[in-house]
This record gives structure tokens, sequence and C-alpha cells, in this order.
């Protein structure tokens, strides 16, 4: 355990640019949720529609995507073969984790928890709206999020660790913007793929070395 503990202080060493971002960020939210409820959040949220959003989030949720897992782990091995084996064994790792929780908790996604509601409801328009239990957590949240670890981890430059953290953000809340998941699912989707990625980083890190050309 002790060595567990040591190899997973020096991976937070390599992430620092992206944890504390995004510890900030989830700390706003937490502190915003004590004060406004899940339905105002998702509401308000709902309302901040624009028709430059409606053609852009639908491409950027893709991101988060199987599709996107696919293919990003797939370049990242022709770059650096250890760093893509990486992060392809982190997407199955972080979505096993995923599929389970979805499974076992079974909330409602909005569009059935707000069935009694749903002329209030902005939809975007040629999206297609998931009707099931499979809202917490959110999956493309804990993909895009994985992907931001462990690119940071082996990019040289940290700077970039803020870039990765931006893109996954969006991600998360184009999820929320299509009305695909709540605040909770995004947040507990993005936290799960970034510690669980530390942890899984921290398990193989012997077998890791730095991304060369980053």
């Amino acid at each position: 355990m002790n060595a567990f503990l040591k190899n997973f202080i020096r991976v937070y060493q390599q992430l620092k640019w992206l944890v504390w971002p995004f510890a900030l960020v989830v700390i706003t939210i937490l502190l915003t949720r004590v004060f406004v409820s899940r339905q105002d959040a998702y509401f308000f949220i709902n309302r901040l529609h624009t028709p430059a959003g409606d053609v852009l989030f639908p491409y950027i949720t893709e991101l988060g995507s199987t599709l996107a897992a696919v293919l990003i782990s797939l370049l990242l091995l022709i770059i650096n073969r250890r760093a893509g084996t990486m992060l392809a064994t982190a997407y199955l790792f972080t979505a096993a984790i995923s599929f389970t929780l979805k499974a076992l908790i079974g909330f409602p996604r909005p569009h059935r928890y707000f069935a009694s509601r749903l002329q209030d409801i902005y939809f975007v328009p040629g999206v297609s709206v998931l009707d099931n239990f499979r809202s917490f957590p959110s999956g493309h949240s804990v993909c895009a999020f994985t992907a931001a670890t462990v690119l940071s981890y082996y990019s040289k430059n940290k700077y970039l660790s803020l870039v990765y953290l931006a893109l996954a953000m969006l991600v998360g809340y184009s999820r929320m913007y299509m009305s695909q998941h709540f605040l909770e699912d995004v947040t507990a989707g993005a936290t799960l793929g970034v510690f669980f990625s530390m942890v899984w980083l921290t398990i193989f890190r012997g077998k890791t070395e730095q991304l060369s050309g980053q």
C-alpha cells in the first residue's frame, strides 16, 4: 500500500495542472448544489440554448463517444505505443466502473424524470434524446475526462492540461445541453474519469514513459 500511495503521489504531481483547476470546478458545483435544486439546475441550463450551440454541441459531445475513444487510442498508439496502450486500457477500466454504476443505481434520464413536464423543455432539433434508467453517471463525461487525464499525464507541456480539461468540460456540458444528463451525472462522471484514471496510471506507472514530442 505504501508503494501504491507513493506512486499515486507521483502521478498527482504530473497532473497538478489538471487536478487543481478540476477540483475548483467540482467544489464550485457542489457548493452551488447546496442552494440550487436538481430541477432548477437542469432548467437553468436548458434555457441557455443558442442556434450556434444547437449546431456545435452535437459534434462536441462525440469527443466522449466510444468511436472517439477508439480513434484517439489508435492515434496515440501511432505516436507512442505505451501511451496509447495506457489510454486504451484506462478507457476500458473507467468504462467498466461507469457501466456498473449505471446498472446498480438506475437513475432516470431527464426525459423520463420530467415526463410530465416535457412541454417545458427545449430539445435540440435533430438530437435523439435517450429515455432510460442509465443517467448516473455520465458515460461520455467519464470517457472525456479519462482521455484528458491520461493525455495530461503524458504531455511534457503541462499547459496542455488546461486545454484537455477545457475540452472534457465542453463534452460534459454538451450532455446537459442536449438533455441527456443532469449536472450530478456529469460531475460524477468527470470525477470518476479523473480519479480512476489516476489509479490506473498509478498501477502501471513503472511501465510508462513521457510522451515524446509534447
